[in-house]
């Protein structure tokens, strides 16, 4: 039983927020994504952290640690639609599938990272002030994420995804 099947994914994932896309490497197309993810958490997260921006320094992280699940979903060949939605969508595709692994992905982690950045991005009156302290801990799961991510891939990198009856793809395994 592949990642998706297991955390049932399957088979309304594609038109629940998720889309296929071709690409000759998946995992290329996955190091990438956490390439970006790592310069958006070391240059941008940081920097405004040690600037005071507290606010900047969560949102940096937050995009740091989405772009991390992005890159689980790549290797799938899979992403989000854009959109309403579309962050929440990462979420529970990652979350169902790699929050044993990876931790950091926990669903009530990254559910508070998203509320919490989302009132960060919009501004909400009504919304708890963003502290040094969250903004740290905000890094810190993205660091988690992307360390959790990096092994995940060097070990047992998910497969494409396939919806059942389709036949397998090059790069997919066959599996």
């Amino acid at each position: 039983m592949n990642r998706y099947e297991a955390a049932g994914l399957l088979p309304t994932s594609l038109s629940a927020g998720l889309e296929s896309f071709t690409s000759d490497d998946l995992a290329a197309a996955a190091a990438a994504l956490l390439q970006r993810a790592t310069r958006r958490l070391e240059t941008t997260a940081r920097a405004a952290l040690d600037g005071g921006d507290v606010d900047g320094a969560y949102v940096a992280a937050y995009d740091a640690y989405r772009m991390t699940a992005e890159a689980l979903l790549a290797c799938q060949g899979l992403r989000a639609t854009g959109g309403d939605g579309s962050h929440m969508t990462v979420e529970d595709a990652v979350s169902a599938q790699f929050a044993v692994d990876i931790p950091a992905f926990a669903k009530p982690a990254f559910e508070r990272f998203r509320r919490t950045r989302h009132s960060a991005q919009y501004f909400d009156p009504d919304a708890a002030p963003i502290t040094e302290a969250d903004a740290s801990w905000a890094l810190e799961k993205a660091d988690d994420a992307l360390g959790g991510a990096r092994g995940v891939l060097a070990g047992a990198p998910p497969r494409r995804f396939e919806e059942p009856g389709q036949a397998p793809t090059a790069g997919s395994g066959g599996q």
